[in-house]
């Protein structure tokens, strides 16, 4: 994570030549975070962070900086193409707008005509607050089939958040956690909705306690006080065993847990057929260290979990959320 704190722009200016700097958002990823474009000759000629947004504090990661790149690298496709050889062979033409929306308009009427409205499924990336124009634009063709990012990743977190907790939980960095465990998510790197890097960096550099669940040996997980280098796809039994562990030792929020669990008794026998010995078996983690990141977790307040789109991009992906 760099840190620019440009305090001021028009300096700025005049020590590079720029013509004017406008105040924009990023949006290479959910973030949002406030940056400052400065321009010259009618071009973006520089990308700094906003330190007057409160989203970022004027600190931006690399995927900001590498906008102007992407806005302006001769590589980059400003108008259609369409193949001209066989799937691989790398041939392509130029063709106009007009005729491009003409020949995906009229397969799309084609396949309608032929199979149903239903048989067209459409795919799309992650939202940029454009994504309800394509579910209104399936809903007009006839077809239920719209297939998004979200759907693998943001979609089961907040299904089982809402009936789990009545909403997306999300760790609570304003109030300085003391402990983070990051599951699956590499924050430094990419950050998913509702949260982004600064923070995190933050309190970590104030001391917060941090175990990592990761089968990667990230740079957070290098940093980590706890590294929890788990089998891909055992999340849940992982989750299950401490969980265990902080019921068999007394752990947990009694008065919560009278006074706003439902299911207790179920999930708590549950939890009880996860004994150390069988998680550690299925994820290959040593129970020691279950012990140990159950404990630190449990014992450190306020703590908060940090995860990503890791452990939903699983067959188990609901079981991982909940």
């Amino acid at each position: 994570m760099h840190s620019f704190t440009y305090s001021n722009a028009q300096k700025e200016m005049e020590v590079y030549g720029f013509d004017r700097v406008v105040k924009t958002h990023c949006r290479m990823c959910h973030g949002g975070c406030g940056v400052l474009v400065y321009v010259k000759d009618g071009k973006a000629a520089k990308i700094a962070g906003d330190p007057d947004c409160p989203i970022n504090h004027g600190t931006l990661c690399a995927k900001a900086f590498a906008s102007i790149q992407l806005a302006y690298h001769p590589d980059r496709l400003t108008h259609p193409v369409r193949r001209i050889g066989p799937k691989g062979s790398g041939k392509w033409e130029w063709i106009s707008w007009d005729e491009a929306l003409d020949t995906i308009a009229e397969k799309i009427l084609q396949y309608k005509d032929e199979y149903g409205a239903e048989s067209i499924v459409m795919g799309y990336g992650t939202g940029r607050e454009n994504e309800a124009v394509i579910y209104r634009f399936a809903n007009l063709l006839g077809t239920p089939n719209v297939l998004t990012a979200g759907h693998f990743c943001y979609g089961p977190r907040v299904a089982t958040g809402i009936i789990t907790c009545g909403s997306n939980p999300v760790v609570d960095y304003e109030n300085h956690p003391r402990c983070i465990m990051v599951w699956g998510n590499n924050i430094v790197i990419s950050n998913p909705d509702e949260y982004k890097g600064e923070p995190f960096s933050v309190a970590v550099n104030k001391g917060a306690k941090l175990i990592v669940v990761d089968p990667r040996l990230t740079r957070i997980a290098a940093r980590a006080d706890i590294w929890l280098k788990l089998r891909p796809g055992t999340d849940t039994a992982l989750a299950l065993g401490m969980a265990n562990v902080i019921i068999e030792e007394g752990l947990y929020d009694k008065d919560f847990v009278e006074n706003w669990v439902h299911g207790w008794d179920e999930f708590k026998k549950r939890a009880s057929e996860y004994s150390l010995e069988r998680v550690e078996k299925i994820t290959w983690v040593p129970k020691e260290k279950i012990v140990q990141a159950a404990r630190l977790y449990a014992t450190t307040k306020p703590a908060g979990i940090q995860w990503g789109v890791a452990i939903e991009q699983q067959v188990t992906c609901a079981d991982n959320d909940r």
